[in-house]
């Protein structure tokens, strides 16, 4: 829940070598001890046999793993296809891939830096991984990526290492994202999940390196390889060492630093990728449902962990972070740790186990060294002779690798939050709504009833509602001018209180998310937006056409606490009998069961209404029959659709009247109530001003302080998706889409 973890490891080393005893590793982790067996000789042979060898099979779980869409697919297909297709043209002329969309050599400014955002290392050089590696392998031999492998380098992108981290511990996930790869040619096919579904990514192998040319030697460091540049270039411009970036953990494995590179260019750039939760980098990388766990919110520690946190690489995943702790004030340039362990720093949880009445959980830093060293840490004295035998059980050994074994209760107990990501099988499916949403002017009360979302479920299943923010990572460089968090509720259609509250957002989180089972029909979601920014009076009203006045300095200019004074004042002003009712719309919060109320009032209000037309279409059908079959002619003597076409021309006339917006598909429907769909057409009678339809690329550079952007998203347990519509609603017009 906390801010984005973005810390870089220390240059200096934080832990010297303790020289503590090492461990095997085995590839077994057998949680519950040596598994009994039993000796049966029930077994029948025959049909029968065969049947229940059947039924096995029907029984098998679908393994869960990247989420399957119908972009999946398409975007592997066309990964492969584009990595096939440009291989051939390169061996055709001769060359090797060089990515015209993300050069670091030819275009190293673009690639680094975003629009006010800026890397703070770029490296001395540009090198192909055949240059920085003599034997380089994109996966170790047999194949399969490890939490072992990752190396944080220059970049505060430890919370996407922590995501890689995690992911490598499900076995296989790491190699579905990429897709394909040419490793003589130098072309990398990624996929990624993002707002619209999955994405491919495509790179070439030059990566940024630290180590300068031979020419850029003084004459001491020249000295120093005997003026030798054969030497200098064999000793010290090799290996994963030289790398500015992420590193794998052996000198020849590079699937870390291009995977990274691929994300860079996901989003942009490097700098773009300086700080962020692990959770979402989880879900881009896997398509997976996140969400923030506050470990003192916990109410059953116990629950949790059987619940949760054993099924590990099961169906979910985790990380974990706490705040950074501030430096005491006779030593503030120090970074105070917890026993080994650094806030605003994420961490990957890779395994859960319970042993000889104990809970265990297997962690790493991305950085590859500085572990706890609290109780269970390498080499404490918890680790007994007797409980250095289940070393293997937990897959641990001893050594400043950045993997280390705690306690449940001291996980719990020294991290704040716990990221957690459910992953998919092919038995999900996902339907999705994006809208953008006028924000109410600030400062004003939160209030539900402006935005909400029609849901109808066509079976009944298991469910996932997701409340999501635009994912403006890729241009999180257009500073934002206001944050804002949400609330949801669900509240099935005729009932007349929600069936249940989301918890509160934080404005560093990019989703929310309750899971639940629901019954075939139809739900609306209520959504409550809660702005946060510095208020400035002078300059919010200076647009306004009203003679110049004098504001008082705000002594608080953040408007969440304005907005709750204001409303505090309000709510106590309305008990007075001569109360004129000033501010009773912008800061009186209307509660969630009246926003439902109205909404069933008008339903009903609607229904009748059609069933009145129903009649009376029913009563005028018949007179309006012709022998003929010709168009009718009406008292004005106009033909029957001429006359039609002035009775629409009428209706919308009227509609504007009563401050409804109708549209070319005014049929839209939101529950039971019929709205209308805005006009995007403009009348404009002025030849000078300029045309609406045309926007000024400035424009899109500047975010506005209006208008925020959200999409909701329901994951059932079926074949059959959600339908979903979205309405926006003000006193004096109501939209659907």
């Amino acid at each position: 829940m906390g801010r984005r973890q973005g810390r870089v490891a220390p240059k200096k080393k934080t832990e010297e070598d303790r020289g503590r005893p090492g461990a095997p590793k085995d590839e077994t982790l057998n949680a519950g001890g040596p598994e009994r067996t039993r000796s049966r000789s029930r077994l029948r042979s025959g049909p029968t046999n065969r049947k229940t060898k059947k039924n096995e099979k029907k029984k098998e779980k679908k393994k869960v793993g990247l989420f399957v869409t119908k972009e999946l697919a398409t975007a592997i297909e066309t990964t492969k296809a584009t990595v096939e297709r440009i291989a051939k043209e390169c061996r055709l002329r001769n060359r090797r891939f060089r990515d015209p969309e993300f050069d670091l050599e030819y275009d190293k400014f673009r690639c680094l830096h975003g629009y006010s955002e800026f890397a703070d290392s770029s490296g001395r050089d540009v090198q192909r991984v055949t240059e920085i590696f003599d034997k380089p392998q994109f996966f170790p031999p047999g194949g399969a990526a490890t939490s072992n492998a990752i190396h944080q380098g220059e970049l505060g992108d430890c919370y996407f290492l922590s995501a890689l981290a995690t992911v490598s511990g499900f076995p296989g996930l790491i190699e579905k994202i990429c897709v394909a790869r040419d490793e003589e040619v130098g072309i990398y096919g990624f996929i990624f999940y993002q707002d619209k579904g999955w994405v491919s990514i495509i790179i070439d192998d030059m990566l940024f390196t630290n180590i300068p040319k031979y020419e850029s030697l003084d004459q001491e460091s020249k000295a120093v390889f005997h003026e030798d540049k054969e030497r200098f270039e064999a000793m010290a411009r090799k290996g994963g060492q030289t790398l500015v970036y992420a590193r794998a953990g052996t000198n020849d494995e590079t699937w870390v630093p291009l995977l990274e590179k691929a994300y860079a260019k996901l989003y942009g750039c490097f700098a773009h990728l300086d700080g962020g939760h692990t959770r979402e980098a989880i879900e881009d990388l896997t398509g997976g449902v996140a969400s923030c766990l506050p470990t003192r919110d916990l109410l059953d520690v116990d629950r949790f962990w059987k619940d949760e946190l054993s099924r590990v690489n099961k169906d979910r995943l985790f990380a974990c972070s706490f705040d950074s702790i501030e430096a005491p004030e006779d030593a503030p340039w120090e970074t105070p740790d917890v026993q080994g362990l650094y806030g605003g720093h994420a961490y990957a949880v890779l395994r859960a186990a319970e042993i000889n009445g104990k809970r265990f959980v297997i962690l790493r830093n991305p950085w590859g060294k500085s572990e706890w060293t609290g109780p269970w840490g390498d080499g404490s004295k918890e680790w007994t002779p007797e409980w250095l035998k289940i070393l293997p059980q937990l897959k641990h050994s001893f050594g400043d690798d950045g993997q280390f074994v705690m306690e449940y209760k001291d996980f719990l107990r020294n991290f704040a939050d716990i990221d957690r990501v459910l992953l998919f099988n092919e038995s999900w499916t996902v339907a999705s709504s994006w809208l953008t949403v006028p924000v109410a002017p600030i400062p004003s009360a939160p209030s539900y009833g402006m935005l909400s979302f029609t849901v109808t479920i066509p079976k009944k299943a298991k469910s996932i509602i997701v409340l999501a923010k635009m994912n403006n990572r890729a241009f999180r460089s257009l500073k934002e001018k206001f944050t804002f968090t949400f609330e949801f509720s669900v509240v099935k259609v005729g009932e007349s209180v929600p069936l249940i509250t989301s918890t509160a957002d934080t404005p560093w989180s990019r989703s929310g998310n309750l899971d639940l089972e629901l019954e075939a029909g139809d739900y609306i979601v209520y959504v409550k937006i809660i702005q946060s920014r510095d208020l400035n009076p002078a300059k919010d009203y200076e647009d306004w056409k009203i003679p110049p006045r004098q504001y008082p300095d705000l002594v608080n200019p953040l408007s969440k606490v304005i907005s709750k004074i204001l409303t505090s004042k309000v709510n106590a002003m309305s008990l007075t009998q001569n109360w004129d009712g000033m501010g009773e719309t912008d800061f009186k919060a209307k509660p969630i069961e009246e926003v439902i109320q109205d909404d069933l009032e008008e339903m009903k209000g609607d229904s009748d209404e059609e069933d009145e037309d129903e009649d009376e279409d029913e009563s005028g059908s018949g007179s309006e029959e012709d022998e003929g079959g010709s168009d009718v002619e009406s008292d004005t003597g106009k033909p029957a659709s001429e006359t039609g076409d002035d009775k629409k021309e009428s209706e919308d006339d009227s509609a504007k009247t009563e401050g409804v917006t109708p549209g070319p598909d005014a049929s839209a429907v939101a529950g039971e109530v019929v709205v209308p769909v805005p006009d995007d057409d403009t009348d404009d009678d002025s030849d000078d001003e300029l045309d609406p339809t045309v926007t000024e690329w400035i424009d899109i550079l500047e975010n506005k302080d209006d208008e925020a952007v959200l999409g909701l998203k329901v994951y059932t347990q079926t074949k059959e998706p959600a339908v979903i519509s979205g309405r926006i609603k003000s006193e004096d017009v109501t939209w659907v889409f």
